[in-house]
């Protein structure tokens, strides 16, 4: 591992902002409660289940071992009542569920009680359509209230689902369509990026036009683009038949719940989470980091990714909290667009990626400055390495305030609020690290992603199993979590080694065991805070019929942390030939920032020419014939 890649994150500072100065805790009392709690993990988790709603106790806690492990066995649980229908006769009922704002400017609030009336309309029309329990719905959509209710309706009915990131391609979609087999697809017509339609709906044509699947789509009238509808399939949601709404699902604590596929080096795999084990993790760890019913709460993770689908779909409403959904960027039309909307709904806490504030850091401080900011008491932030210097300006700039606090002055842009950075995997479900301010909150350290949370067994070893500190090793999970998947692909099961699971990450952990995440030690890429298969795209290129074989890695990106470096065998073709498959079959957002063509690579084996390839980028060994194909 680089100097260079350490010093980014690495920093031995430590600090408590003068809002939690009264509520943190030292290391020492924190070693106590983590160590209690992974020494006996079947009597904490048994005791954070309690905190659901049960149609039937569980039998067993765990059942199984590594990464086999079924938890809550035999207990049944009804997944809409503890997510929505808990809060009926209490005073959640009536407040807020969601605020939607549109990238045009248009609001639309939703009570709870308005919410579950959207939730049980439309599940009569996925009824109508065939939907039931073990049924998969799928989502290729941008997040607007009729999604979040649909997701919530396959919830209630048992159908599993899966949203699926509208930045992807029509390979990528025709991929998770043909290894899910939806009965459903659900889409808009279009919907805006920047004032231009993107029009979503042809891109679910071309997927399906590549493959043999039989399914509904269902389509969301988003900006009244026309869209080409093929009879027998397609159906706008108000001509949708009905049937009874019926009853709520109760499901068995291992039924699936949702599912992501999920990139690997050499491809997609894919991972199903159950409800019982996700539900009571999601609900622990949503308390943990901070939310409460009375909070207005905002995340720019899009659905389409693990953290939109655990703390958008699920925790806050588990919580009763108001969550504001945005369906665009933060730079339209200006660069104040995310701040306006904090200032605008009184957000309470704020959820976004270090690629966004690492992006937003580098413009103009007075759009940012020209917002109130005050009602804020609570940043948390995910997705990849953040560094110490990125924290520090959002623990300065965005977390101060106007006002004057103990210990915090604006005029000193001292800071006022937590800005706790935490780590989180598709796999894994939910966050497992982070200072949290509603348990063990600890002092923060800019470029960490604080300590393991309780119940967590994680640790960085060496690459003989052996725990490392103070210098780079593999970031691991020692233990089973409740929300582990119940249905996977072999590239999950190999990451399990000895009864270990090896996350994928370079990490360092300190002797107060704060985890520093240095990026990936394999070769998926992380561009944005998103996961991308080097194997997937290489498999875009080579279906140019010019092109022989394709290797990819990630290099540094000073704003995206990673970004895709193409070198392609080949002939009769160029990089804009390159970009252009890329974009159209696996997405904008796995579009390249290098390409290089050359006649000929060595022979040696993808795997081999991906790790030296990302060797030289990374800067952790130098390699002459790489070199030297990067200077042509």
């Amino acid at each position: 591992m680089s100097e260079d890649v350490i010093r980014r994150v690495f920093n031995p500072e430590r600090i408590v902002p003068p809002s939690m100065r009264y509520k943190v805790i030292g290391i020492p009392q924190f070693k106590v409660v983590h160590q209690r709690s992974v020494r006996d993990l079947i009597n904490f988790w048994s005791s954070e289940a309690k905190q659901l709603i049960w149609e039937r106790a569980w039998n067993y806690v765990m059942v199984g071992d590594h990464y086999n492990t079924r938890w809550f066995v035999g207990g049944l649980i009804d997944a809409y009542r503890n997510i929505m229908g808990k809060h009926k006769s209490t005073w959640v009922w009536d407040k807020p569920a969601i605020i939607w704002e549109s990238e045009e400017g248009i609001t639309r609030v939703y009570t709870y009680s308005d919410l579950n009336e959207m939730v049980i309309k439309y599940s009569s029309i996925l009824r109508g359509l065939g939907v039931g329990p073990h049924d998969w719905v799928m989502f290729y959509a941008p997040p607007m209230p009729e999604v979040i209710a649909l997701a919530l309706a396959s919830v209630r009915l048992g159908a599993p689902f899966e949203f699926v990131f509208t930045g992807f391609g029509a390979l990528d979609l025709a991929r998770r369509i043909s290894d899910r087999k939806p009965k459903v697809l659900i889409t808009v017509d279009a919907f805006p990026r920047r004032g231009k339609p993107i029009t979503v709906k042809s891109t679910v044509d071309k997927a399906l036009s590549a493959i043999n699947h039989n399914l509904k789509v269902l389509i969301i009238n988003r900006m009244n683009v026309n869209v080409g509808v093929v009879q027998g399939r397609d159906l706008y949601i108000d001509e949708a038949p009905t049937l009874d709404a019926g009853e709520d699902y109760v499901a068995d604590s291992t039924h699936p719940l949702f599912g992501l596929h999920i990139g690997y080096d050499e491809d997609l795999g894919l991972i199903t989470h159950g409800v019982g084990g996700y539900l009571v993790q999601t609900y622990s760890t949503t308390r943990w980091m901070g939310l409460r019913p009375h909070d207005t709460y905002f995340c720019t993770v899009l659905p389409g990714w693990i953290t939109g689908i655990t703390y958008v779909v699920f925790g806050p409403f588990m919580i009763g909290s108001t969550v504001v959904l945005y369906e665009g960027g933060p730079d339209y039309p200006h660069w104040d667009r995310w701040w306006s909307i904090l200032e605008r709904y009184a957000v309470t806490v704020f959820l976004t990626t270090g690629a966004a504030l690492r992006i937003l850091s580098r413009q103009d401080p007075n759009l940012l400055l020209s917002h109130n900011l005050d009602m804020l008491r609570l940043i948390l932030t995910t997705a990849e390495p953040l560094e110490a210097s990125v924290w520090r300006w959002t623990y300065q700039f965005v977390g101060t305030g106007t006002v004057p606090t103990i210990d915090s002055l604006p005029s000193k842009l001292s800071g006022r609020i937590p800005v706790v950075h935490m780590f989180i995997q598709s796999e894994l479900g939910t966050f497992v690290t982070g200072s949290l301010p509603n348990y063990t909150f600890v002092p923060l350290v800019p470029g960490s992603v604080g300590p393991p949370m309780p119940g967590f067994d994680i640790d960085v070893v060496d690459a003989d199993g052996n725990p490392v500190r103070g210098s780079v090793g593999y970031l691991v999970v020692k233990s089973p979590w409740p929300a582990m998947p119940i249905e996977y692909t072999e590239h999950y099961v190999r990451k399990w080694v000895k009864g270990v699971y090896f996350v994928g990450d370079y990490a360092i952990m300190d002797n107060d065991m704060y985890i520093y995440p240095l990026g990936r030690a394999d070769g998926v890429m992380k561009v944005n805070g998103y996961r991308i298969s080097p194997g997937e795209i290489e498999k875009a290129v080579e279906s140019l019929p010019w092109v022989k074989r394709a290797v990819v890695a990630g290099m540094l990106d000073d704003i995206k942390f990673e970004s895709p470096v193409v070198i392609v065998e080949g002939n009769d073709g160029g990089p804009d030939d390159v970009k252009r498959v890329i974009r159209e079959l696996v997405g904008p957002i796995a579009e390249p920032s290098r390409v290089v063509i050359t006649t000929q690579l060595p022979s040696m084996s993808k795997g081999e020419l991906r790790k030296l390839l990302k060797e030289h980028l990374w800067g952790l060994k130098t390699h002459d014939f790489i070199r030297k194909l990067l200077e042509t």
